[in-house]
């Protein structure tokens, strides 16, 4: 398995055995659909071997890179691993439009799932290559859209919530899929007005706003922009943002059905299923 020092970043500290062995482990679960309960390998302390691990992982997944998602580091550790935020890959494969059938959210049984909601842009162009750093002003020009939309969090590994963000970026930074709804009227700027609720077999686990994204939307976007041209794959025009979750990370069991509803929008209903071996 190939691994590659992420450009703009300090270097590792995990060696490079230990980071091919963890993607390995990561890739084998989500092909089988089988979980496990501990972090293959020493658990990263520093994201610089978080993105390591991710970026073998996704270079060994045979899948089309649809985009991002982006996630909060926890306030407490933001200093340590002098980060707010991580990404992660968002497959092709692995997304789904809202009003086109019945929705199903696929997990790996004996892992980890949720659902959160989210917005998610569209991206308008190309990003450079070599343009690592954004202002929330210059990733507006590359807001081509925002949508309503729920983020298919989860891993193969159980445990990932509770290691941490780390472990979240190194386990193809715990997405499974990523469900893109109606677009949003009024783009970045009519999204204070908006409501999101999070409903899992009848009962609201939570209900967010914009407020709940540091910074807003744009932010997230110029974070997306500037690591993931860090990690060599800049983001593509008509890729996928998917900004940071509205009113938490929910978990969900397979069998579950959950309802996501945004102001003024038809209800995104799905439910969880197991996911399928991948060939």
């Amino acid at each position: 398995m190939t691994v590659t020092h992420p450009a703009g970043l300090d270097r590792p500290a995990l060696d490079a055995s230990a980071i091919a062995d963890a993607a390995a482990r990561f890739v084998a679960g989500r092909r089988s659909a089988v979980g496990f309960d501990d972090f293959p390998g020493p658990l990263p302390e520093d994201l610089s071997s978080a993105y390591a691990i991710q970026m073998a992982a996704t270079a060994a997944w045979n899948d089309r890179l649809a985009g991002w998602k982006v996630a909060l580091v926890p306030p407490a550790l933001e200093e340590t691993l002098g980060a707010r935020r991580f990404i992660g890959p968002v497959f092709a494969g692995t997304v789904a439009r809202a009003g086109e059938g019945e929705l199903s959210f696929a997990l790996i049984p004996g892992g980890f799932g949720a659902v959160e909601a989210e917005f998610v842009v569209r991206v308008a162009a190309d990003a450079p290559a070599d343009k690592l750093d954004y202002t929330a002003t210059e990733a507006g020009a590359f807001i081509a859209a925002v949508h309503a939309g729920i983020e298919v969090a989860g891993s193969p590994l159980s445990t990932v919530t509770r290691l941490g963000p780390t472990a979240a970026a190194s386990t193809f930074g715990n997405n499974l899929g990523l469900v893109v709804g109606p677009e949003l009227p009024g783009g970045v700027d009519g999204l204070d007005a908006l409501r999101s609720e999070v409903v899992i077999d009848g009962q609201s686990v939570g209900v967010g706003s914009a407020a709940n994204i540091p910074g807003g939307v744009a932010s997230a976007v110029a974070f997306a922009l500037g690591m993931a041209a860090r990690l060599g794959r800049p983001l593509k025009a008509g890729q996928w943002v998917s900004t940071g979750a509205l009113s938490g990370v929910h978990a969900i069991a397979i069998g579950q059905q959950a309802r996501v509803t945004f102001t003024g929008q038809e209800p995104m209903t799905g439910t969880a299923v197991a996911a399928s071996v991948v060939a």
